[in-house]
This record gives structure tokens, sequence and C-alpha cells, in this order.
């Protein structure tokens, strides 16, 4: 892997990369050799593949020109896989609970991702949420009823709602089994 950047493009397909060096050396590319290029987005990283066209090393910074060949592939960035769900949820703040007792309450959401690393929900919560937050979630998963505790990982508002990433702490072994079969499940009908 080496790193680089995008200098120009013409057309759709075709970019101009800073040639790759390899400890201020300039990498051997060759005409008409593929390799692969990973773009990140800021939420995804895609992959390319890509040929080269040709090479121009008469400007200041040495250049690369490659074809884009086909369509790009979204590359899974996480530790777990994670896919799209749909499961309404209860969600009990455990921060609110910890710093004032008995002034926790549940409420709605709904669970738009999951993985066996943590889950993503978004409601019309009214408090405050901050990174660290600890939550209970309670959820039905193959007609059985499961409690799992976390903490918010990654926060963003959206018009009146929360959009919350919750880290699980721990997964107990019959929620970890229920669901990974969700999540296989999911993925075989091309959910994830």
């Amino acid at each position: 892997r080496y790193a680089s950047r995008v200098e120009d493009s013409k057309g759709d397909d075709l970019l101009c990369l800073a040639h790759p060096l390899l400890k201020g050396v300039l990498l051997p590319v060759y005409r008409d050799m593929s390799f692969l290029m990973n773009v990140e987005d800021g939420t995804a990283v895609y992959e390319y593949e890509m040929t080269v066209t040709r090479i121009d090393l008469k400007t200041g910074v040495p250049l690369l020109w490659a074809q884009i060949d086909g369509q790009p592939m979204r590359i899974q960035r996480r530790r777990f896989l994670r896919v799209d769900s749909f499961w309404t949820v209860k969600i009990f703040p455990l921060q609110v609970e910890i710093e004032n007792p008995m002034l926790g309450q549940w409420f709605d959401a709904r669970v738009v991702d999951v993985s066996l690393g943590g889950y993503r929900f978004k409601a019309p919560y009214k408090g405050e949420i901050q990174l660290g937050d600890r939550f209970l979630l309670d959820f039905m998963l193959a007609g059985k009823k499961y409690y799992i505790e976390g903490r918010a990982s990654r926060i963003r508002v959206e018009e009146n709602s929360w959009d919350v990433g919750v880290e699980f702490d721990m997964l107990p072994r019959s929620v970890e089994r229920a669901l990974f079969e969700y999540i296989r499940q999911q993925e075989m009908m091309g959910r994830g």
C-alpha cells in the first residue's frame, strides 16, 4: 500500500495521481500495469480497479495517469459486519440514572443498523447525549426479549432527532448467537 493523491482528472474514468514513492524513490510502475486504489469519502471506503495508461516525469510532481476499470466496490471498514435493521426498540439512558437516580426514562427508538460490535439508533430523544454515555437496549429477536448494554461512540443531531452509534461493552453468549444468526440472514438477503 502506498499513499498518493489525485492531482487531476479527465472525463469520468481517467485520473492523474501523484506517482507513489518508496524511501524517496519512484516505485517501478509500467504502462498497462493494474492496481487497486482505495478512496475514503469520510463515511465509506471504495476500492477501484485501475490500469496505468501513462507516466509523466517532466512535471514538478511525477504523475501517474490511470484508467478506472469498472465500478467501485464499497469496502467494509468495521471489525464486525454491519447490516441494515428496522427494529423499533426501547432504550434506557443509564447515564441519566447514574447522575440523577429515578429520573431516567425509557424512550422509543429505531435501530437502523447492527453488528456484533454495536448498533446505531435514531430517536427524537429530548435529553442530552454525550460520547461515552451508557444505554440499555430492550429488543425482540426471534421471538425472545433481550437486553444489551453499550456506550455512545458516535453522535449526530439530525432535525430534532439523535443519530447515535453505540458500541457494546460485552455481549452475553445467548445474545451473540441470536444476533449472529440475524446478521447472517440479513447478509444472505443482501441487506448488509
